[in-house]
């Protein structure tokens, strides 16, 4: 992050501290605002809205219309603060948001008050004063030094309890952010696990910037889920996750210190960095001195164009050298950002092997050999008792000839088969009164001769 851009958020927070003069000021145009969508509906009615506007008074005259508009003011500053992504935010703050119709509401102090009693929000000043010892055992010689408090004060000037101007923090938004931190961290976009300020804004600006960035960042150092150093030195500020990985690979703590490799890695990208911006400026020098000889060639400036396009050549020649350098850091960075997850691996490959080493030191290869062989026979032994069991055992009849036993069975079948005829036969019944079909008349036989009638000893 450059230095114009802290000065930008100190003109920011700075003008955004004004008094209670100032901000009672209606707005230039005069013109209500649209209602937020997180506001009530009550927020349109204007004579509840004159009343909730005013200041508290003594809980005493009138006690649940002072906790009604208690809680009805706690809840709008917990939807503003969550609807408006506040980490931060003064009373002054709020009640510029909140105003309504030109109008700010008074009680906003009153509210934040009992908000900070209920520990909903933790003022700016607990939160940078907590005890610090855990961090001597992480290292953090330059924050004990330089405590986050002098960030705190560089980014927003003096944290006085000067009513309006104290400044709250939201431990609900702080956590969140710090959680979409990690989580985005720990999905393999990090290009190593220390990165210098301005990488860190490439990567989580979206998430939290400005004002809540010393914030989080305290945050995440204070749950050891990061180092930070130097944060009020933008450019040697160096934030460390301590735990990477990704979806395709297992999460792994890291050294939880800035080590001179990480400082060597911080100081290659921030050179190639610089290197690229360098190398940008004169591309676009040599497009300018491009146009220049041409111009000078149409006007017939022939001596002026020569000596501008010498000018160009030498330009190139240096943005030819710096490409080669800016390709060479690139190249060294590139190593550097993937030595780490070269160490990782090589650990892997070492703990597997002494693993598997570990599981055949009572092994070997005779004595694989010798069980397999055992196994066999094992085998061989249990096929053969097998056999033997499905034996037919001697002496028990089966030696009849199997042919005698077929065609008796055979008999067998034949003999059912014509029994049950007879019983299906049997089985049959003719009703009493069913008429007895009529005899086939068959044809007279024919009239023997003399001679056989003689033999039978029948006469006509």
């Amino acid at each position: 992050m450059s230095g114009m851009k802290f000065n930008q958020i100190n003109v920011k927070m700075q003008n955004s501290q004004l008094s209670e003069d100032e901000m009672d000021e209606p707005s230039a145009t005069g013109k209500s605002r649209a209602r937020a969508s997180y506001l009530p509906a009550a927020w349109e009615d204007d004579t509840r809205m004159n009343a909730l506007f005013t200041e508290f008074r003594a809980r005493n005259a009138n006690t649940a219309g002072y906790d009604n508009k208690m809680k009805f003011w706690v809840d709008v500053i917990d939807a503003c603060v969550v609807g408006e992504d506040m980490v931060t935010f003064s009373a002054a703050e709020l009640r510029e948001k909140l105003q309504r119709k030109g109008k700010k509401p008074h009680c906003i102090p009153a509210v934040l008050e009992e908000m900070h009693r209920s520990k909903k929000f933790i003022t700016m000043d607990q939160f940078f004063a907590a005890s610090q010892e855990s961090w001597v055992a992480w290292g953090f010689d330059s924050l004990v030094k330089k405590p986050f408090s002098f960030t705190t004060g560089l980014l927003f000037g003096s944290s006085s309890s000067d009513g309006d101007k104290t400044r709250y923090i939201s431990l609900d938004l702080v956590k969140a952010k710090a959680a979409d931190v990690v989580d985005r961290a720990q999905s393999g976009i990090l290009p190593s696990s220390a990165l210098d300020l301005a990488t860190f804004n490439e990567l989580f600006g979206d998430i939290v910037s400005g004002p809540a960035l010393p914030v989080v960042l305290k945050h995440l150092q204070r749950t050891q889920q990061a180092v930070v150093t130097d944060l009020d030195n933008q450019e040697h500020a160096t934030i460390k996750f301590l735990q990477r990985g990704s979806a395709s690979s297992p999460r792994h703590k890291v050294d939880a210190k800035i080590s001179e490799a990480d400082r060597g890695v911080i100081a290659v990208r921030r050179s190639l960095k610089k290197m690229e911006d360098e190398a940008a400026a004169m591309h676009t020098k040599v497009e300018e001195l491009d146009a220049e000889v041409r111009s000078l060639v149409r006007a017939g400036k022939k001596p002026v164009a020569i000596r501008v396009l010498k000018k160009k050549k030498l330009l190139e020649k240096a943005l030819a050298q710096k490409d080669v350098v800016i390709t060479n850091l690139g190249n060294m960075l590139f190593k550097l950002e993937n030595s780490e997850s070269d160490t990782k691996v090589f650990e892997t490959y070492k703990a597997g092997l002494s693993a598997l080493k570990k599981t055949q030191q009572d092994t070997s290869l005779e004595k694989i050999e010798s069980i397999v062989d055992d196994i066999q026979e094992a085998v061989d032994i249990q096929n053969e008792i097998d056999e033997a069991l499905r034996s037919p055992l001697r002496g028990s009849g089966d030696d009849v000839d199997e042919d005698e036993l077929d065609r008796e069975l055979k008999d067998l079948l034949e003999d059912d088969a014509t029994g049950n005829l007879i019983a299906e036969l049997e089985s049959l019944k003719v009703a009493d009164n069913e008429p007895i079909p009529a005899k086939p008349v068959t044809p007279a036989p024919a009239k023997r001769d003399s001679s056989q009638r003689g033999k039978t000893g029948f006469t006509q």
